[in-house]
């Protein structure tokens, strides 16, 4: 423990992080359902189930946020906290955002990029997964951050090169401007979920420093 009298909200923070993953399954299973069938019905409610999940994980995170100012905490192991939680949410916020993306502009992919994609979305989703390791281990294990956050920021550079190239792949393709546009838009939005995890490792990272300096 880096702090004082922290037991309650380091188990509070467990289960916010269980939301965190929770919603980043359903998106893997909305996804998985997008694919399986474009826009289907299945889609459509795991679409409202990762939302159901992403607005959960908000309730969890604000809580948190609220039981902390009543707690014998120093300053500087609030703001460390109260950092590394607006950095972790931003990363299922990105999941639904992705997916809602899809559901309203009616996008489908291009069968020739479908299983690059489904590799993009792997690598995001894996991005997030480990950020939520890197997270518990603050608590649990603070040595072993550092190297999680690395892991997190491979996750990233490797979902960058798979965006990079879909986006070419897609400005190569016959398709008109318009629906181009929103095509590089939806791998955008799927690569911004290893881009927050990135943010939020990195956060991770300097409270582990920090903590063992």
């Amino acid at each position: 423990m880096f702090w004082k009298k922290s037991k309650e909200i380091e188990t509070a923070i467990e289960d916010y992080l269980d939301q965190v993953e929770a919603c980043l399954a359903a998106f893997d299973k909305a996804m998985a359902a997008y694919f399986a069938e474009p826009l289907g019905e299945s889609f459509a409610d795991l679409v409202a189930e990762t939302s159901a999940a992403e607005s959960q994980a908000d309730r969890r995170r604000r809580d948190i946020e609220a039981a902390m100012y009543g707690r014998a905490l120093i300053p500087e192991s609030r703001g460390d906290v109260l950092g590394m939680l607006e950095s972790v949410d931003l990363v299922p916020n990105e999941a639904e955002d992705a997916l809602q993306q899809i559901w309203l502009q009616g996008l489908t992919v291009p069968q020739t990029l479908i299983e690059d994609v489904k590799r993009l979305v792997a690598v995001n989703r894996e991005a997030g997964a480990l950020l939520c390791d890197a997270a518990r281990m603050v608590f649990n294990d603070i040595s072993q951050v550092v190297a999680l956050a690395d892991k997190v920021s491979a996750k990233e550079a490797e979902s960058d090169g798979i965006e990079r190239a879909l986006i070419k792949a897609v400005f190569d393709s016959p398709a008109d401007t318009a629906e181009k546009i929103l095509m590089k838009g939806m791998i955008e939005e799927i690569g911004g979920i290893s881009d927050r995890a990135e943010n939020a490792a990195d956060r991770l990272r300097i409270i582990a420093v920090k903590r063992q300096t």
